[in-house]
């Protein structure tokens, strides 16, 4: 009798304490996602003192702390997230080992793992975070098999398998040695049924899918939606700001994009994240350079340069406020920053793309045509379409070399097809047919998109093809805008072979 009263108070117990689990865990993520981490990290302790054999508390505990450390690079983060992650991966296994067929379990398993692995890839330690991954990716694949209708798994399988799609080279070479594979139309799908379906996980899903509409695909209608409605939900989240304000630059709405930065330099009192803090003057400098306000840009970029704890994008803006200066008149002082454009971080494609520019500009004479193209093509990025065009029509183009005229002849083309007046447009892309100098010249890539998208527009989607894949061929690493963009229009020109199989299936 003893015995099953006994069994009785831990069926009890078991009831009762997981809601009360979940309950807490739904606090301490709401209260992290508004940024309230003081009270934030009260509820993590109480998880860990009424649950001390639960992972969950040690788990978000550490997750919050990596957080800091991947927007600060502080050692005390640092050793914090070591500190609560190692007791989360112990208890996480002792879980999962007395309880296998638990999707829940497994799939706190491998959240932990999956910390480590994003610990490991910010510090560039390939096989450690491939590994970490594997171990992550086994974890939520058996929690989904368990338990097919237990979402949240799939958001950060969804996240991996889309990541994993862009490795390069050697790198994707040993994602395959150790039993790893990315799928862009599988992560993307397992991300939106986490989105749809998902008890705790919707605004981290929606945090991710906004990300990856901007930043890899250029889908920016679907981007906004997401975006738009974390932020005014969470309005002092620095990180959904500032993935917020990334938007309105790719869309060209320079004017929403500072009021957005402004939020995070001057409404936020005392930021938690510091190098995102620090990024915010960067953005700030390049909409400033964008609107053509240059001696204002030059203050923010410097800003930025000021307040940055890591040396990732100073090269890059060393080479913005150069260029700044040029079109100051101050010759001088651009020389300055064309040599100091040359100290970024030699790991990032911009920094490195800065470097070689520096060393081409610094003795370079920039006329007045250059200017104009400078101003020309910061109309265009600010969607001044018209301003643009305008603005080109004072070029002395008999002092002009032939790949000058051809890149003011891009920024027309361009401005005209977002003007949608694809038959002039045309006339233009016309000229260059057979020019077997193209190949040669920078904007090779930005031509053969442009020439793609009026394929498309005109539905040779063959044409189009040829061209997109020429785009890919040419395209200069750090141009993350237009590579954006060649992704966007593969996949709609993807859609488009995929329905006509289908209807020749049917």
């Amino acid at each position: 009798m003893r015995q099953l009263f006994f069994i009785l108070i831990l069926t009890y117990v078991n009831l009762f304490s997981q809601p009360k689990l979940d309950s807490l865990v739904s606090v301490g993520n709401e209260q992290s996602f508004q940024f309230n981490f003081t009270d934030a990290n009260k509820t993590f302790e109480t998880i860990i003192n009424l649950f001390p054999e639960s992972s969950q508390g040690y788990y978000f505990k550490s997750r919050n702390y990596l957080w800091f450390y991947l927007a600060n690079k502080d050692s005390l983060s640092k050793n914090l997230f070591f500190k609560f992650h190692n007791i989360a991966l112990q208890i996480a296994e002792k879980e999962y080992n007395l309880n296998k067929e638990n999707a829940k379990l497994a799939s706190n398993l491998g959240n932990v793992y999956f910390l480590n692995s994003i610990f490991n890839s910010s510090e560039q330690n390939s096989m450690d975070a491939f590994w970490s991954t594997k171990s992550a990716v086994g974890y939520f694949e058996d929690a989904i098999e368990l338990d097919e209708k237990y979402f949240e798994p799939r958001l950060p399988l969804g996240t991996i398998q889309y990541a994993l799609s862009f490795v390069p080279g050697f790198l994707g070479m040993a994602i395959s040695i150790v039993g790893l594979d990315g799928n862009k139309k599988e992560g993307l799908n397992n991300i939106n049924l986490a989105l749809e379906n998902c008890m705790n996980c919707k605004t981290e899903a929606a945090y991710h899918l906004g990300k990856i509409y901007t930043e890899y695909n250029a889908q920016y209608i679907k981007a906004e939606k997401l975006l738009s409605n974390i932020v005014n939900k969470y309005p002092n989240n620095e990180l959904f700001l500032y993935q917020y304000a990334i938007l309105k630059i790719d869309k060209r709405e320079l004017q929403n994009a500072l009021k957005i930065l402004d939020r995070i330099i001057f409404g936020i009192e005392k930021p938690n994240f510091v190098q995102t803090y620090a990024l915010s003057f960067f953005l700030k400098g390049e909409v400033l350079f964008k609107l053509n306000r240059f001696n204002e840009s030059i203050s923010e970029y410097e800003k930025f340069i000021q307040k940055t704890s890591s040396p990732e994008y100073t090269g890059f803006a060393n080479l913005k406020i150069a260029l700044a200066f040029e079109m100051l008149n101050e010759k001088h002082k651009a020389q300055k920053h064309y040599i100091l454009a040359r100290n970024g971080n030699e790991n990032i494609a911009e920094d490195i793309s800065a470097t070689e520019l520096s060393k081409i500009y610094f003795d370079k004479v920039f006329s007045e045509n250059d200017k104009i193209i400078i101003k020309a093509n910061n109309y265009l990025e600010s969607g001044k379409y018209k301003e643009a065009n305008y603005l080109l029509n004072d070029l002395d183009k008999k002092t002009m070399a032939d790949e000058s005229i051809f890149a003011a002849n891009l920024i027309i083309v361009e401005s005209l097809q977002n003007l949608d007046k694809f038959d002039k447009s045309f006339e233009i892309l016309k000229e260059y047919d057979d020019n077997s100098e193209i190949n040669s010249y920078k904007d090779a890539s930005k031509f053969y998109y442009l020439t793609a998208l009026q394929e498309f527009h005109n539905k040779q989607y063959s044409t189009s093809q040829e061209n997109l894949d020429l785009a890919f061929d040419n395209i200069q690493e750090s141009n993350n805008k237009l590579h954006r963009l060649l992704i966007n229009l593969l996949q709609k020109l993807d859609e488009i072979n995929n329905n006509f199989q289908n209807n020749n299936n049917n």
